[in-house]
């Protein structure tokens, strides 16, 4: 089961860069028109690395409107505030004339506006020779259009920062429902200006709940994973290595399954902290115990000013861990059949399920690989005319396999707790009355039956198949 970050959360951990989303340096004008409104999303703030290095700022937009199509957007960003700190390449849709450019865009919002607009337009930024560590510019976006006014905003750009390189996390195989595990977190200072403290935040998926709760840690759910944002004391000087003063504690709970421990660090004051949608964090109990730092391995001072901005990374570098912690657990999966009675020419509903029996939560992080699937085989005898939402037929644009099956009905998600029942339904119309005709409801494990492989967490074959009959 492959490792990916987690879903849903991944304003949260992107990485510093991504989380660096940062509130406008100046706010966006008032739209005032009746026209649609495409609104710049504020740019995250840039730190640039020492030259010949580089670092990217592209750009995201939203817009309220659906089906919306702007594809006459010009939008002009105006770079000479950089001037002093930064050589400035812009993106090929775009006409430069000096530090200004002009860039055509196509906007189309599709029908769910909640997705996001991106942009072809794209800044590359390298520090100029002798610029000061800390100097600071900004840059202006405007944009219009035919078809919507386009609200812009300010992005600023800084030269150099710290950057962390966090430790490897160990993973864990074969824990024990019930039992405590720790995990060291570890990092190192990597950039070029020191950081005035550290900001970390902790997420552990379903199975797992954290033991301790510090006093400077804001602690929150977005339902699924809980998190921990901490603020552990301690300025981080350049090629500094330091620990969190306590290894993370986790709890093994009856849930445990496949679970992760996902861990990111950036500089204090990294703007764009995570900050859920409508999550809701508590601190800890004002008499808890703190997190701090512990120094593993003394930076070097420096006079350079500290730095909130993180650099980019390059991929040998990275403020980005997860820890993958088995458990040795079982979730057991069953299905369920159905039967009805109807005429020749006549119609009828088989209504059946997929239940996940527990006791372990099954929490797939692939994406959807990983968890079961109902393969329907019909009744001989009969047609489709009719299908639940999550049922659909085996091969996609086949008349055939739309008729005849087979059916695929899946799960509604990667979270399959203890409990839950998907229900599914099929609606056949006789064509041949055939007494008992008997099709077949198959949990399956993988692209189709002959390809299924029940997986050791679910030890109990005997309820992974029952029969669909009519008549």
């Amino acid at each position: 089961m492959r490792r990916n970050s987690l879903t849903g959360l991944t304003a949260v951990f992107a990485s510093a860069a991504g989380l660096a989303a940062s509130l406008l340096v100046a706010g966006p004008a008032v739209a005032t028109s009746s026209q649609p409104v495409i609104t710049l999303d504020a740019p995250a703030p840039a730190a640039l690395p020492a030259a010949p290095a580089t670092a990217g700022v592209s750009f995201e937009f939203h817009t309220k409107t659906k089906n919306l199509q702007a594809y006459d957007a010009t939008l002009t960003v105006d770079a000479r505030g950089l001037s002093k700190i930064a050589k400035v390449t812009f993106s090929s849709n775009c006409t430069a004339h000096g530090l200004v450019a002009t860039c055509g865009e196509m906007f189309e919002s599709g029908s769910d506006p909640k997705n996001g607009l991106g942009s072809e337009t794209q800044l590359t930024l390298t520090a100029l020779r002798g610029s000061r560590l800390g100097a600071t510019g900004t840059y202006k976006i405007t944009g219009r259009s035919a078809h919507a006014q386009i609200v812009g905003g300010t992005g600023s750009v800084t030269v150099g920062g710290p950057s962390f390189g966090l430790n490897r996390l160990a993973d864990h195989t074969d824990l024990k429902v019930g039992s405590n595990l720790t995990e060291p977190v570890q990092f190192s200072n990597v950039g070029n200006r020191p950081a005035r403290g550290v900001q970390t935040v902790l997420a552990v998926s379903p199975g797992l709940d954290f033991v301790d709760h510090y006093s400077n840690c804001q602690y929150g759910s977005d339902g699924v994973v809980h998190l921990a944002r901490c603020y552990p004391k301690g300025a981080i000087d350049i090629a500094e290595t330091a620990a969190l003063s306590a290894p993370v504690r986790l709890h093994v709970n009856s849930t445990a399954l496949f679970t992760y421990l996902d861990v990111l660090t950036a500089p204090l004051g990294q703007p764009g902290w995570p900050d859920g949608p409508g999550m809701k964090w508590t601190w800890g109990k004002k008499t808890a115990p703190a997190l701090k730092l512990r120094v593993i391995k003394a930076g070097r001072h420096s006079s350079v000013p500290a730095g909130s901005v993180s650099l980019p990374q390059d991929g040998t570098v990275t403020d980005y861990g997860i820890a993958s912690l088995k458990a040795r657990n079982t979730a057991d999966f069953a299905v369920s059949g159905a039967s009805a009675q109807a005429g020749a020419g006549k119609t009828a509903t088989l209504r059946f399920h997929l239940a996940a029996n527990g006791p372990a939560t099954l929490y797939d992080r692939s994406g959807g690989d990983g968890v079961p699937t109902a393969w329907v085989t019909l009744p001989p005898g009969t047609t489709v005319v009719g299908h639940s939402a999550d049922c659909d037929p085996w091969q996609e644009d086949n008349p055939t396999a739309a008729a005849k099956g087979p059916y695929v009905c899946h799960l509604p998600g990667y979270l399959v707790p203890r409990g839950q029942v998907a229900d599914f339904s099929l609606t056949l119309r006789v064509d041949d009355v055939i007494t008992h005709a008997a099709g077949s409801v198959q949990l399956n494990w993988g692209p189709d039956p002959a390809h299924s492989h029940r997986p050791a967490f679910d030890p109990n074959g005997r309820n992974d198949s029952a029969a669909l009959t009519i008549n």
